[in-house]
């Protein structure tokens, strides 16, 4: 079985199946295929949607560590306050044939966090394909549709620990890098 790896990589070879499985082996990796650059078929493609999420621990504008529950200070390296909640948001990849009234249906969930300075959408606009939408969709359509992987969900989450999460600029004196 072959598993991509980034935008531009394919690992192939064995792969655990069991949890006593430890080890990738057999690597081989080689370039996605030009194909997988360009939108696959109508019914194989996924599509990604934005949603709200409230945030409980955050860092305030006085950059001090919000927390909606009760964690000790020697846990989160600081001084703890209450605080209102927050709303984030992230982007969601959902699989072709994805039908949220099916309550049978289990998906594997794959988490890709951004780099710093970056935020939910990194992933889906910061590579777009010839077509200009999310390459990164389209390789998990082909991924998909030609049975290398299982469908799956990704999550696009926002990583961003700031109460002004949206501020993508990096300010290494300003920036907290406790992640909650």
């Amino acid at each position: 079985m072959k598993k991509r790896i980034g935008t531009g990589c394919v690992i192939s070879g064995t792969h655990p199946v069991r949890k006593e499985e430890h080890a990738l082996k057999q690597l081989t990796v080689k370039h996605v295929p030009e194909h997988y650059k360009l939108a696959a078929p109508e019914d194989q493609r996924g599509r990604w949607i934005e949603i709200a999420y409230p945030v409980g621990h955050y860092i305030d504008s006085s950059r001090q560590l919000v927390a909606g529950r009760t964690i000790d200070e020697a846990e989160a390296g600081r001084k703890i306050v209450r605080g209102e909640r927050i709303t984030k948001r992230c982007h969601i990849y959902l699989p072709a044939g994805y039908d949220p009234e099916d309550q049978t249906r289990r998906y594997n969930v794959l988490y890709l966090l951004h780099g710093v300075g970056g935020d939910h959408g990194e992933w889906l606009q910061g590579n777009p394909a010839p077509d200009g939408q999310p390459l990164i969709c389209h390789i998990l359509d082909h991924l998909i549709a030609e049975g290398e992987i299982e469908p799956l969900i990704v999550v696009f989450p926002n990583g961003r620990s700031s109460h002004d999460w949206t501020d993508r600029s990096f300010d290494f004196a300003g920036t907290s890098m406790l992640g909650f």
